[in-house]
């Protein structure tokens, strides 16, 4: 009993490292992104929006993780924008634009 306890937390805890991780990568490409973009990412915050199991090339799990995040330019209103990022890299970037959707490459 004692073992599968120790085993839970140490699961609970490696999520926990591994989420913080993620969202901090995210933060910053988000702010990069924008920055390259003349837009300021607002309150300096992402929010994960999906959570997911999914296979690579080579058919290992990974996580895929979907963010969004707001921002804006001078004087305008806030706009979405949205990251994905999926076993650690960032496979997505979009900022929803006047214009359209801009795809964000780093």
């Amino acid at each position: 009993m004692e073992i599968t306890l120790l085993i839970v937390v140490l699961l609970l805890a490696w999520y926990w490292y591994s989420g913080a991780q993620a969202r901090e990568q995210v933060v910053q490409a988000a702010r990069l992104a924008c920055e390259r973009h003349d837009q300021s990412l607002l309150d300096e915050t992402v929010l994960l929006e999906r959570l997911r199991p999914r296979r690579d090339r080579s058919g290992r799990m990974r996580w895929q993780r979907e963010y969004s995040f707001e921002f804006s330019g001078v004087g305008e209103q806030r706009r979405r924008g949205t990251v994905v990022l999926f076993g650690g890299r960032i496979t997505d970037l979009q900022l929803q634009m006047e214009g359209g959707t801009l795809h964000d490459t780093h």
